[in-house]
């Protein structure tokens, strides 16, 4: 039986989930983190066998590339006999001949004590014997234990005494020398052969050497640490034997054996599928996984108004994908029996789209960093020279994005696939030469997939850039140069119908664009928006001051505030054309954000003198706002206000022109108009300087000449009837 109401409280619950902000971006993340891994996936799976020794080649097997390997049969014979030539590291032991004299003190000792006991000695002395002779090197000797036993228990101490002494004299002068364990059975030798010397009886001789014999002790003992070491270095010290592997060369033949040897070369070369082939796939997803939050962290740090915004981050992510699918599409492609071209098809991955592509859309230090992830990639899909690859990748991207820094027209875009070409030329060749593996065929196919990079690179940048501008409603650099361009229904009638405004607007815009610049601001963006910043003017021309021809003013025959509420309403009126002309909205905001909340003062003056109850309110003469958002915006009011200002000027010498841009700029900054941007009063001054050298240079004045020079003038033309030679105006 159905519950009621359960599905729609669990519909309810996932669509607030997936609602939430943070559950878009965590489900992006994962749709994006799940392709690429299926990329480099799908990079890793086909390409490589899994082959055992002795088994039978079903096909030959070939390099694909132009590798220098490690002959590691060769290198592990050579590490053998390099560890054997090492001899073995021994350490002097300072007591072995201290330890050895007491042990035979201790045997004569032990022989005396017995003695001195009394009865039954016999006995306890071949227990000495038989124990000391077990517990050594048991000496074979010509007498049994009884017999010696009983030898020694008749001996007169003085002989005891001189057997006693006798044994540490032959020590002392065996164990000067080195001994190790090795070497002892020479010093037994040498030690029976001196004891044979002795004129003592044969018993006593026998008792010594059983004595000295299981005393004696190496002075020099093994020490396996050091020993080991040495060999480690000596193996470490042994260079691997190279072989280089030709493109096209065949590894394994079909219907051969296959040899440890071939399984290491096609392990090396990447063929041979190793036992950790699914902790390389652990590795490439841990790989994704750190790329992923180094770009998100990122983008988090220093970009935080495109990482709140989450059309934004799929479009970070749409790119990336793009240039990793034609990456890898590009790694598939093989021409037949010509793997010379193939190893060079990596030079192919077209970075530079997708560096060029971010840095017109967002932002070009972000291009920067995702190129550096992008050539990572490249070296993680490609085989042969990664790294090469990767580097090239690198550089063609940076140079894209010099290219892209600073559009002044749109056939910079298709400019910029030469340099591009340029770029990856020059890194091709010089990788090559750094690779040691130059031919002439060589160096003419990189040249050409260079240039191809290149070309392919800007054909896919400018086919994605209009959809991608479109589709995330940016207004990028290339829609900015659309927008300047004159012919723009817009611009054609602000110049047909308010001409002066239009003059007015192209004056503002070069103010401004001059000072951009210095402040950090997007110069482009600063010039287009002032074009289009009194747009609002169309409807009413007439009624502002650079429209109106002779003396003909139709705020006069008005009230102040009808001509307040007519010269404030050009702000909504420019909205609302800019919206019929779907222009974007970062223009949009220079035409209702350039006023700000100013006041008309000057109607608000006329206002006043009218006033005679004293219910003027100064709201209702200010504009309606909002004030400017951005340095590009509030650079746009002062240029607007500085431009209308210093016009109005009688006598424009520099240092009125100062003296105004000073008070304009101080006025808006009172008024509170900048407090919303993020301009710095340094940021002021410069604006302001930067204003008052081209407003000088446009109202300079001119050279007055003397009446004398051009009577002078006169004279020489009419004597040689040169008319054109007058005196030349000079700026």
């Amino acid at each position: 039986m159905r519950i009621p109401g359960i599905s729609d409280i669990i519909s309810k619950r996932l669509l607030a989930f997936l609602g939430q902000s943070n559950t878009k971006k965590v489900l992006g993340v994962l749709i994006f983190f799940s392709i690429t891994i299926l990329i480099v996936f799908s990079n890793f799976n086909p390409k490589q066998v899994t082959l055992k020794p002795d088994e039978v080649a079903r096909r030959n097997i070939q390099s694909n590339t132009t590798s220098v390997i490690i002959d590691e049969a060769k290198t592990e014979e050579l590490k053998r006999q390099a560890a054997e030539k090492v001899q073995k590291v021994y350490q002097e032991d300072t007591y072995a001949l201290t330890a050895t004299r007491n042990e035979i003190n201790g045997f004569f000792s032990m022989v005396n004590a017995i003695r001195a006991a009394g009865e039954g000695n016999n006995d306890k002395l071949r227990e000495l014997l038989e124990s000391t002779n077990k517990e050594g090197r048991n000496v074979e000797t010509k007498y049994d234990a009884n017999q010696m036993a009983g030898y020694l228990g008749n001996v007169s101490p003085e002989d005891l005494q001189q057997m006693q002494a006798a044994s540490i004299g032959i020590v002392q002068g065996l164990m000067q020398k080195p001994a190790t364990e090795e070497t002892l059975e020479s010093v037994f030798d040498q030690a029976a052969k001196q004891i044979d010397q002795l004129e003592y009886s044969l018993q006593a001789r026998e008792i010594m050497k059983i004595t000295i014999i299981n005393a004696i002790k190496p002075n020099l003992v093994f020490n396996k640490e050091a020993t080991d070491k040495a060999i480690k270095e000596a193996m470490d010290g042994v260079k691997p034997v190279q072989k280089t592997v030709k493109a096209g060369e065949i590894i394994v033949r079909e219907g051969d054996r296959v040899t440890a040897e071939q399984i290491s070369t096609l392990e090396q070369l990447g063929i041979q599928r190793s036992k950790s082939y699914p902790l390389t796939l652990i590795g490439s997803a841990i790989f994704v996984l750190l790329t992923f939050w180094l770009t998100i962290e990122f983008v988090r740090r220093y970009y935080k108004k495109i990482f709140e915004n989450h059309m934004l981050m799929l479009l970070i992510g749409l790119i990336f994908i793009l240039i990793l699918s034609f990456t890898r599409f590009l790694t598939v492609i093989k021409i037949g029996d010509m793997p010379d071209i193939n190893v060079l098809i990596g030079y192919l991955a077209p970075v530079s789209a997708g560096s060029m592509l971010i840095a017109i859309l967002l932002d070009n230090r972000l291009a920067y960093f995702m190129t550096m992830i992008m050539a990572l990639y490249v070296g993680l899909l490609t085989e042969g020279n990664q790294l090469f690859y990767a580097i090239t990748a690198f550089v063609g991207g940076t140079v894209g994005i010099f290219q892209v820094y600073r559009l002044n027209q749109t056939s910079d875009l298709a400019r910029s696939g030469f340099y591009i070409a340029v770029a990856n030329i020059t890194s091709i060749l010089t990788l090559t030469l750094i690779g040691g593996n130059v031919t002439l065929n060589l160096i003419l196919t990189g040249v050409a997939i260079g240039a191809v990079n290149g070309i392919l690179s800007a054909v896919l940048m400018i086919g994605a850039l209009p959809y991608l501008e479109s589709a995330f409603s940016i207004t990028s650099m290339i829609k900015l140069l659309e927008l300047s361009n004159p012919n723009n229904e817009l611009l054609k009638r602000l110049l047909m119908e308010a001409p002066g405004t239009y003059h007015h607007s192209l004056m503002v815009g070069n103010l401004a664009e001059a000072s951009a610049e210095f402040i950090g601001a997007n110069p482009l963006l600063v010039r287009v928006g002032a074009y289009y910043h009194d747009i609002g003017k169309i409807k009413r021309p007439d009624y502002f001051v650079e429209n109106q021809r002779g003396f003909d003013n139709p705020h006069e025959k008005i009230a102040p505030a009808l001509s307040a509420l007519i010269i404030t309403s050009h702000v909504r009126e420019g909205v609302e054309l800019a919206r019929e002309a779907h222009l974007p909205q970062d223009i949009t905001n220079f035409i209702e954000q350039h006023h700000g909340t100013s006041l008309a003062k000057y109607f608000y003056s006329r206002a006043l003198e009218e006033d005679r109850e004293g219910n003027l309110s100064e709201d209702s003469f200010r504009y309606e706002g909002p004030k400017p958002q951005s340095k590009e915006v509030a650079l746009v009011m002062l240029a607007d206000s500085v431009e209308a200002g210093v016009r109005s000027l009688q006598d424009p010498t520099p240092d009125k022109i100062r003296n105004m841009v000073r008070r304009i700029i101080r006025d808006k900054l009172n008024d509170g108009q900048l407090e919303a941007c993020d301009l710095t009063f340094k940021d002021l001054d410069v604006i302001a300087v930067s204003f008052c050298k081209s407003l000088e240079g446009l109202y300079h004045k001119r050279i007055e000449y003397p009446e004398i020079i051009v009577r002078e003038f006169e004279k020489r033309r009419e004597k040689h009837g040169d008319h054109d030679n007058k005196p030349a105006e000079q700026d």
